[in-house]
């Protein structure tokens, strides 16, 4: 009887390691003798599983898991020189691309079959905006370019939505959490809020989950209409200086997130100078807030492009608080706010922020004519 129950024992322990046993394999296009295999843990650091050979152009590794996890497989000594897969229960096919070729995504499993969907699907949504847009360079006017520009907005968002909607569907599951790693520049806060708190409750403890959180939280406060959030920061003098100091006095305030080594910001100064000088005696105001870690190079710039207008910072470059309350992870980018505190509109650059601020201040000049 004893022995009975001791085979029925190691039966049960031979299926349960069977029913968790992972293979990942695939071709390698590149020079390297081994692949690392790291299980990536809540922190976002990795616990090395395995350090499997390649041999032949090719890999392969066989492991079992408690639990379903997220894997790297790590193929050269860059930062970003790894894939990841999705660790269920299966055979798992995924090939090492050759040097700067283009990443292949995992599949064999069904989580893993989804990512491949995910991105197979965005990449249509993608190419047809991107194809779109070469209609928008080629326009003979800026009405017809402004039109196309709308279209052409209006499909890109698409892009956005269409991301959104894989990850509203996979909040309790490691394929949104996977997924989380394509949100880390996301324009379009109010499409996955919900899903964000939904993976707060389900992974409370997972880095990205917390990442993505704080930063959607930030841009879900730089939405037209809702008020500002106030910031206060030192200026180049070594000062104090809130924003609350200034937008109360205006009729508008530009709030400018900007650094000195950020080209596109450099180019964008030009056309808030132009508006800065038609409309600053009539109530038009500006505070850039840097992203600079310098402050030499702050000051630097700020003198070398004759910038007339309020300057801030925290000098803590992407981790500042300055950054983390607005949810900042790409520049230049720009809020526009009403003397009541309310944001009007975000991310007018080039010509769209003087042809908005036409448009306020000939609104402006309509009423008060109404009114006398």
């Amino acid at each position: 009887m004893k022995y009975a129950c001791y085979i029925v024992v190691v039966l049960a322990l031979m299926l349960s390691s069977c029913q968790n046993r992972i293979t990942i394999a695939g071709t390698v296009e590149r020079n390297i003798d081994s692949i690392t295999i790291t299980k990536v843990l809540n922190d976002n650091s990795d616990a090395i599983l395995d350090v499997v050979s390649v041999s032949h152009g090719k890999y392969s590794w066989t492991g079992t898991i408690d639990t379903t996890c997220i894997i790297r497989v790590y193929y050269g000594l860059g930062e970003r020189d790894f894939a990841r897969v999705i660790g269920e229960p299966g055979k798992i096919e995924l090939n090492i691309p050759k040097l700067g070729g283009e990443q292949n995504h995992p599949k064999g499993t069904p989580l893993n079959d989804s990512i491949t969907d995910y991105y197979i699907a965005v990449a249509r949504m993608m190419e047809r905006a991107d194809m779109f847009y070469e209609r928008v360079e080629k326009a003979t006017s800026a009405r017809e370019r402004d039109s196309l520009e709308q279209i052409h907005n209006y499909l890109w968002k698409g892009v956005e939505q269409c991301k959104a909607n894989y990850l509203n569907r996979h909040t309790d599951d490691l394929l949104g959490i996977y997924l989380l790693f394509d949100f880390q520049f996301y324009w379009h806060p109010e499409l996955i809020e919900d899903a964000i708190k939904k993976m707060k409750k389900n992974f409370p403890d997972n880095f990205w989950v917390n990442l993505i959180g704080e930063r959607v939280e930030g841009q879900m406060k730089g939405l037209p209409g809702q008020k500002y959030t106030n910031l206060t920061l030192t200026t180049p003098m070594g000062n104090q200086m809130s924003l609350s100091d200034i937008v109360p006095h205006n009729r508008y305030t530009l709030i400018y997130f900007w650094a000195s080594w950020c080209n596109p910001c450099n180019s964008e100064i030009p056309y808030i100078k132009d508006v800065y000088n038609k409309y600053h005696d009539r109530g038009f105001d500006v505070v850039g807030i840097s992203i600079d870690t310098q402050i030499e190079s702050w000051r630097k710039s700020i003198v070398g492009n004759a910038i007339p207008w309020y300057n801030m910072s925290d000098l803590k470059g992407w981790s500042g608080q300055a950054a983390k309350t607005y949810g900042i992870v790409g520049i230049p980018r720009t809020f526009l706010i009403g003397q009541d505190g309310i944001i009007i509109e975000k991310d007018l650059r080039d010509n769209t922020l003087m042809k908005k601020m036409d448009e306020l201040y000939t609104e402006k000049e309509e009423v008060a004519s109404q009114e006398t």
